[in-house]
């Protein structure tokens, strides 16, 4: 017999946690070692504590996205599902951009949620096509952001125009960017076109988004 796979329940509703306990008391797939609220420490601590396989987290916007995110790049191997997304092409990809292995959808059955919980556990995950479908174009951007990236790191942009295309990130028009820097608007077209030139790209946008893809640029506190 394979042996279980360690999962904690994170919610902040108790009653929530336990019903979601007896539900998967008896799953072959896995066992169950801890329950948690969600907040960043109380789920934290409980992860090192418990050292689970499995997380299940509700699905409450940025909030447990940013969880997922902090949970999966700080504990290796530990595989994330959101309960309750709502399965639009756009919450699903979030979800897994954030570091979800699996998710189940807010209309889906016990049943349902049994299987995703088993297949999970297993190191599987199952989407829907449409889902699928939309995850291999957002990969195949991403890929294209990378080779964006490889292509400014050998043309080296220069600290200037990483520095315009930060502004740019934050959603700055070349005027506003041309105040800021105290030079003229014309200066900063010039070096936005030079730069679209140099990561062979049509739109500043593009540009700005593969630069953040390629940790180029950092958010400012």
């Amino acid at each position: 017999m394979p042996s279980k796979a360690r999962l904690l329940i994170i919610d902040d509703n108790r009653v929530v946690r336990h019903a979601l306990g007896e539900v998967l008391a008896n799953e072959d797939a896995v066992h169950i070692v801890g329950t948690a609220a969600l907040s960043d420490g109380a789920s934290l601590r409980a992860i090192e504590t418990t050292r689970p396989q499995v997380i299940l987290l509700p699905a409450l916007g940025n909030r447990t996205l940013e969880l997922t995110h902090a949970i999966t790049r700080r504990f290796d191997g530990v595989r994330v599902v959101i309960l309750g997304v709502k399965e639009t092409p756009e919450e699903v990809t979030e979800a897994i951009e954030a570091g979800a292995v699996g998710y189940v959808p807010e209309d889906a059955s016990v049943d349902e949620f049994r299987e995703t919980i088993r297949l999970v556990a297993k190191g599987e995950t199952r989407l829907a096509p449409r889902i699928a479908a939309t995850l291999v174009v957002r990969l195949a951007a991403l890929a294209s952001g990378r080779r964006a990236a490889e292509r400014a790191r050998n043309n080296k942009l220069t600290p200037r125009e990483i520095e315009i295309l930060g502004l740019v990130a934050e959603g700055l028009t070349n005027k506003e960017i041309a105040a800021q820097l105290h030079v003229e608007e014309q200066t900063i077209k010039n070096h936005i076109h030079n730069i679209l030139e140099r990561l062979n790209l049509r739109r500043r946008s593009q540009a700005a988004q593969y630069a953040w893809e390629a940790g180029m640029l950092r958010k400012r506190a």
